[in-house]
């Protein structure tokens, strides 16, 4: 017999907000304190527990005084500023070397994983799809990524291509990410989500490095060097990577050479021009080889190993002045990537990016920040058969934006608002702009709350407007065409967060999302030619369908002890598509079957004696029903070991309790790589400083 139940004609995302709210008056009854012995409205319990804290830290050794911690990160992309997570009015994760190093990560798709909310799954040996809060696919198209600031998904399919995304991982500093849109700072893309990979400033590495990754089942060799040295008012930099992959599975458990080998190396410099100046100067280059076993739609259709060739560069400026109120930031960057794939198409695209923005603070209470940028990109395609072109063959388009954000502290250390807007304007669908809302509460010092509103849009891509296909499903041939009048998807987000920090050893932070899309993009059938045979489909791209996404999102870290931290995240999402009544979308709404409903992760780091290290994480992932994809279960071990102060070695596993297992599949979501299996896997990492 039930005792209470919820009545059936309530929709999720309503009974979600209430359990949510109801969770949180419970805490705030708990944990307030009583107003009887309360001193003053500050209150005698803050000045108590402060006072407390500076006993302990007095009474500590300067070697344990370096082990307090609080977990509440600096992050920078959610106000283009550095701001402290419990200060950010966002849906705010950050992964820190130490959590890449520990978790035995060697790629910067991987490390995502570890972030509540987002969707990353394996296609194969060289392909992840990643999405943030639903959409997943092959060519998610609603992720903004940076790497120090500098945007790295093309505008041919506004995705990102994650193999060409690397770094030195030891030179990686954190990766912020932000779950929900972004757009109102950094324009259109930002919608589901940010992701920005910040390396380490150049006099944080210096001396010299070598690292190397052997292994099997995945990575067989990873080799990297780097020498970091001092010039006059600056340091510098250099690294050069060699990475080696090995290929995946089929269901039998039989190789589908899908390996891939890329060689890369790059710079970083930073000066102190002056006291109030500074000026960093940075680049990358790379060039490798993959392997995909694809689909060919053809009259004869047949599976192919396609080889695609590698290789691009990157230049990237950075000078900042520090101001009595504020500081300006001028960045610009230039960007080239070569991709040529031996069967579909070769793309060559250069983007030259100039941003600009000052910040100004004419009071304790009010905050400015605005800027202005401009983006150039110029395309050149080459098809290598009649399955796929691009028309016209060659385009430059340009983008200008300009930005505003204001912030108000409502209340001292109680209430902060924030609101801005973004506007730019682009060669596809002219003006867009992009506001948002955002308020910030904390009722207590153990408790904050924060809720937004915002609107972002992802803007058409040359897939959308130019993109031409020649396929053939059974006997019928299907010819597709881009819209060039092909309109901007949109998206309106609601958030509601919430965090708790009960002392200084945890930290719960929860966040509740509804997202409500408009414009979605479908392929959409305006023609049929039964003569010549084959017959013929005639479809176009257009925007015949609306979306809600809804779902929620628990991240709690917990330092059990001074050697032990506990971190575990879980998330929930519910995708629901609509298609107009004048749509003749052929798949349907089957992409609502693109995300697993629940995930959720487990890490425990435990540091042992002798310089010993002990880690393991668990993950969780739902089946993915339009992928075919059954859900998984995943664990890696890791045993670090520093028997020198300039020597490490670890020992790991990945997917130590499956032997393989399938992440992503074809479903109807436009991929044509044959999706393979993640196998075990296991490594040996050695790290030598001098």
């Amino acid at each position: 017999m039930k005792i209470f139940s919820i009545p059936s004609y309530i929709p999720k995302w309503i009974q979600l907000v209430g359990i949510f709210l109801l969770f949180l008056g419970l805490l705030l009854i708990v944990t307030q304190p009583s107003h009887a012995s309360e001193k003053t409205p500050a209150s005698a319990s803050a000045l108590e527990k402060k006072r407390a804290l500076l006993s302990r830290l007095k009474n500590l050794s300067l070697k344990d005084l370096g082990k307090v911690q609080f977990y509440n990160p600096e992050a920078t992309s959610a106000a283009r500023k550095t701001q402290k997570l419990l200060d950010t009015p966002s849906a705010l994760f950050v992964i820190s070397q130490e959590d890449i190093r520990r978790a035995g990560i060697t790629s910067i798709p991987e490390a995502l994983r570890l972030v509540p909310g987002m969707q990353v799954a394996r296609v194969n040996a060289n392909r992840w799809a990643i999405s943030a809060r639903g959409l997943n696919s092959l060519i998610s198209s609603k992720l903004l990524v940076m790497i120090d600031g500098r945007t790295v998904y093309t505008p041919y399919t506004a995705s990102v291509f994650w193999d060409v995304q690397d770094l030195l991982i030891e030179d990686i500093d954190r990766i912020e990410v932000i779950r929900g849109p972004g757009a109102s700072l950094w324009g259109a893309n930002a919608v589901n989500g940010i992701i920005n990979i910040i390396t380490k400033a150049a006099d944080k590495t210096q001396g010299n490095l070598v690292t190397t990754h052997l292994g099997t089942g995945e990575e067989q060799a990873i080799v990297g060097a780097r020498h970091g040295g001092q010039m006059k008012k600056g340091h510098y930099r250099v690294y050069g990577k060699f990475y080696q992959h090995d290929s995946f599975a089929d269901a039998q458990g039989q190789d589908t050479d899908d390996n891939w080998q890329m060689k890369r190396g790059g710079f970083r410099t930073d000066w102190n021009v002056t006291k109030r100046d500074s000026l960093s100067l940075q680049g990358d280059a790379y060039d490798g080889f993959e392997k995909q076993t694809n689909f060919l739609p053809l009259d004869v259709p047949r599976i192919a190993n396609v080889h695609t060739y590698l290789k691009g560069f990157n230049l990237l400026a950075r000078w900042k002045r520090t101001l009595t109120k504020g500081d300006m930031i001028l960045q610009t960057y230039y960007d080239f990537t070569e991709r040529d794939n031996t069967v579909f198409l070769k793309e060559v695209r250069g983007t030259y990016d100039l941003d600009f923005q000052h910040r100004w603070q004419p009071n304790q209470r009010q905050e400015f920040i605005w800027g202005l940028g401009f983006r150039h990109t110029r395309d050149d395609f080459e098809n290598n058969s009649f399955i796929i072109d691009v028309e016209p063959n060659q385009r430059q388009d340009n983008l200008f934006s300009a930005f505003v954000q204001a912030e108000f502290i409502l209340q001292p250390q109680r209430w902060k608002m924030v609101l801005g807007s973004k506007f730019e304007h682009n060669d596809y669908t002219g003006f867009e702009y992009q506001p948002t809302a955002r308020l910030l509460w904390t009722p207590h010092e153990q408790h904050s709350g924060w809720a937004s509103v915002s609107r972002a849009v992802r803007s058409p891509s040359r897939y959308d407007s130019d993109n031409k296909t020649n396929t053939l499903t059974g006997d019928l041939r299907v010819n597709g065409s881009g819209n060039p009048d092909f309109e901007s998807e949109i998206m309106t987000a609601y958030e509601l967060g919430y965090r708790f920090t009960p002392n200084d050893q945890f930290l719960l932070d929860t966040t509740l999302f509804y997202n409500d899309y408009d414009k979605l993009r479908t392929i959409e059938a305006i023609g049929f030619q039964p003569f010549p045979p084959p017959p013929t489909l005639i479809v176009r791209w257009d925007n015949q369908m609306t979306g809600e996404v809804y779902g929620l999102e628990i991240a709690a870290h917990w330092q059990a002890t001074k050697n032990w931290r506990l971190v575990t995240t879980y998330s929930y999402a519910e995708v629901q598509l609509h298609l107009l009544p004048t749509s003749r979308f052929i798949f349907g709404e089957t992409e609502e079957g693109d995300t697993p409903h629940h995930q959720a992760t487990l890490r425990s780091l435990l540091s042992l004696p002798h310089n010993m290290e002990f880690d393991a994480v668990w993950y969780y992932v739902d089946n993915i029903s339009n992928q075919n994809t059954p859900h998984y279960t995943r664990f890696d071990v890791r045993w670090g070991w520093q028997p020198q102060k300039n020597l490490s070695l670890s020992l790991g596993a990945r997917n130590l309790f499956d032997n393989q297992h399938p992440e992503f599949g074809v479903g109807l979501s436009g991929n044509v790589e044959i999706p393979d299996e993640v196998r075990r896997a296991f490594y040996l990492q050695l790290n030598y400083r001098f």
